[in-house]
């Protein structure tokens, strides 16, 4: 919803957030993140007046980020390989038991031994 009229208030915020980047060298870089937002609403007084206004908002967050580069340890890389074709394999069985079940029914069913 735009306004856009001359009498509308303004209301402008900054959020600024302290990073540390770390690569694995344990090289840091200092740095800053930050958010902008603004707003524009016709602000009315308790004498039904409007009052414009412009309003600039600064929060200075007091925690610092930090980021850490690592590499992922090989034994890590092989659990998860071993997860993903262990659950392939487990998926593929249920998918084969599956139509394993209806082939027989199907047989059965074909040959009038189904109740």
């Amino acid at each position: 919803m735009e306004l856009h009229t001359a009498l509308a208030s303004h209301d402008y915020i900054l959020k600024i957030v302290p990073t540390v980047y770390e690569d694995m060298s344990g090289r840091q870089r200092f740095s800053y993140q930050y958010t902008v937002a603004n707003k524009e609403y016709v602000a009315y007084s308790h004498t039904g007046r409007i009052i414009p206004a412009i309003w600039f908002r600064y929060d200075l967050s007091p925690i610092t980020v930090k980021y850490t580069e690592r590499r992922q340890p090989l034994y890590r890389f092989i659990t998860t390989i071993c997860a993903i074709i262990g659950g392939t394999f487990t998926v593929a069985g249920i998918i084969d038991s599956c139509i394993f079940t209806a082939s027989e029914a199907w047989k059965k069913i074909q040959l009038g031994k189904m109740s």
